[in-house]
């Protein structure tokens, strides 16, 4: 079946030398796992994905308050 018409192609999941093999588990609250769910959806991204950007994005957050230098 194909695709809708205004549906957007699966992004790539995760760049080249992201260590698949070695999750980390995120607990969540119900209303924070479907705020998720819903985001990823509206990106066309895997849950995975969203959580993996909205870290990246919370780490240099972080750094910046604690002024904390990247290594």
């Amino acid at each position: 079946m194909p695709a809708p018409a205004n549906s957007q192609p699966p992004r790539k999941r995760a760049p080249n030398g992201v260590l698949s093999r070695t999750p980390v588990a995120l607990r969540l609250l119900e209303e924070e796992k479907a705020e998720l769910e819903a985001l990823a959806a509206r990106e066309a991204r895997s849950t995975a994905a969203l959580a993996r950007l909205l870290f990246l994005r919370g780490l240099q957050a972080y750094r910046a308050d604690q002024k904390v230098l990247p290594e």
